[in-house]
């Protein structure tokens, strides 16, 4: 067990490395010297350490059991987020671990929450390196989802498509490679177009490129300005909103669409089609909130529908840009933006949230449920995408949504026991769990930022935002005790 996660973390961790180097490159051309070494200190050591556990254990070939699938999980997202918070601390950005780990474990997850108070005074590098880790934070969480989640069995996610070509085997590092190697190129290709586009619409090249990478991986960091404010334009949320939709939408349909022509996948697919169904409806409900307020009379019918549109696609694909006016928003968008961000995107995907899937799912079996009680004697099973979904896999995904909202209440008691007011604490625990950190003022205007947050209310959000990509019951199953005997 052992020898096949030390290979796997061995083998991230080099890459990582590696990766810590890009930002000198950003240190020179920016003239911040004084970064450069901090940078080198920090690949150097990450390199170190990942090559001393990739050649000191080796990969197994054999099939992965479920305990190495849960461990490999938990290992990954806690490990990594510590290696990715050294340059914070070597830099002197961040002198404390907590900071330092609340910030590159909101980066790596993909949740946008951030300490920094005023973004204009962060230095370039620093800023690079926030927008690169979350980047890489965005192949993290699709591969994990193709390549890793669906062997371990959690919430259903067996039943997840992917349409990538077959013959990875049973080696967990394979199947991690086949499923970067084809998805990479379409992954950073769209980040390219975003670039492009942002640039000639009037965004400068680096901020640009830094908005293209919050974007494509649903993270949601801004690169100027302060936090909890929106700083874009309305030409700028127009560009946006279509590739944060290709991030929260299964990447292995946009690979056969790009690299095959296989425009009937989207059309084939039952996630798709609910994805959809869902976000339209959400808009029209919020732009109907909006119209209603009395907050916002002046304001235009077409910059409403702007912002009822760009509020919709932020929430349900977790990516959290903070939408224009929202401090002026009725409480029922807020409600709407809660429930959006509890239903997330569809698997295969950047975006948190219980899944699309899994919904679905849900909701078929109360459809066959009401269909029993008029037709007893019917037979109704619940079918997904062609296939019966198996009464084990319906408990699991209804275990999973209760373990899901246990999770919402204990964190949220927690956050309350820290001193935390109850919109406070809530609104900590549902963007932290489903990776939207960015819309904590949109569901609680009252937080004054996260800066604030106590030491240990630091520890609480960066375990809260590993938790929501652990889904939860991993980690349960992780740190039960049958779990090491076993």
């Amino acid at each position: 067990m052992v020898a096949r996660i030390g290979n796997i973390i061995g083998c991230l961790l080099m890459a990582l490395g590696l990766c810590e180097l890009l930002p000198i490159i950003v240190a020179i051309i920016a003239d911040e010297k004084n970064l450069i070494l901090p940078f080198f200190v920090s690949a150097l050591f990450t390199v170190f350490v990942g090559g001393a556990l990739f050649l000191s254990f080796q990969n197994p070939k054999d099939r992965a059991s479920r305990h190495e699938i849960i461990m490999l999980m938990a290992a990954v997202w806690f490990g990594l987020s510590f290696f990715a918070s050294l340059p914070f601390m070597i830099t002197g950005f961040m002198t404390k671990l907590a900071d330092a780990y609340f910030e590159a474990a909101s980066a790596l997850t993909t949740t946008g929450s951030s300490l920094v108070i005023n973004l204009d005074l962060v230095p370039t590098t620093i800023l690079f390196w926030r927008s690169l880790l979350q980047w890489l934070g965005g192949i993290l969480v699709f591969v994990m989802a193709i390549a890793i989640l669906p062997l371990s069995s959690i919430g259903g996610m067996e039943l997840s498509r992917s349409v990538l070509p077959h013959g990875e085997g049973d080696d967990l590092l394979a199947r991690i490679r086949y499923a970067f190697t084809p998805l990479f190129g379409v992954y950073a290709g769209m980040t390219l177009v975003c670039v492009i586009l942002l640039f000639i619409f009037g965004m400068s090249s680096f901020d640009a490129l830094l908005m293209a990478m919050a974007t494509l991986s649903s993270g949601g960091f801004t690169s100027q300005g302060v936090p909890g404010a929106n700083s874009m334009g309305g030409l700028t949320e127009l560009i946006l909103m279509p590739f944060m939709i290709f991030a929260a939408t299964n990447m292995t349909f946009h690979w056969a669409f790009l690299k095959r022509g296989r425009a009937n996948i989207y059309r084939e697919d039952p996630e798709i089609f609910t994805f959809f169904y869902i976000l339209l409806v959400a808009i029209l409900i919020i732009f109907l909130a909006i119209v209603i307020t009395a907050d916002m009379q002046d304001v235009s019918i077409w910059k409403k529908a702007e912002i009822a549109a760009f509020t919709a696609v932020s929430s349900i694909t977790t990516t959290g840009f903070l939408p224009d006016q929202a401090t002026s928003l009725p409480l029922a968008v807020t409600v709407i933006c809660m429930v959006l961000l509890f239903i997330g995107g569809t698997t295969g995907s950047t975006a948190g949230g219980f899944k699309i899937l899994r919904i679905s799912i849900i909701k078929r079996h109360a459809d066959k449920e009401v269909s029993r009680l008029t037709y007893p004697n019917g037979i109704t099973p619940v079918s997904f995408s062609g296939n019966v979904v198996s009464q084990s896999i319906l408990m699991s995904i209804w275990t999973l949504l209760f373990i899901f909202i246990s999770a919402l209440a204990v964190i949220t008691i927690l956050f309350g026991a820290l001193g935390y007011d109850l919109q406070s604490s809530f609104g900590l625990s549902i963007t932290s769990i489903f990776s939207a950190g960015g819309l904590i003022p949109l569901i609680s205007p009252d937080f004054v930022g996260y800066h604030s947050l106590s030491f240990s209310a630091k520890w609480l959000s960066s375990f809260a935002m590993i938790l929501g990509r652990l889904e939860i019951i991993a980690l349960l199953v992780f740190l039960m005790p049958s779990f090491w005997k076993n």
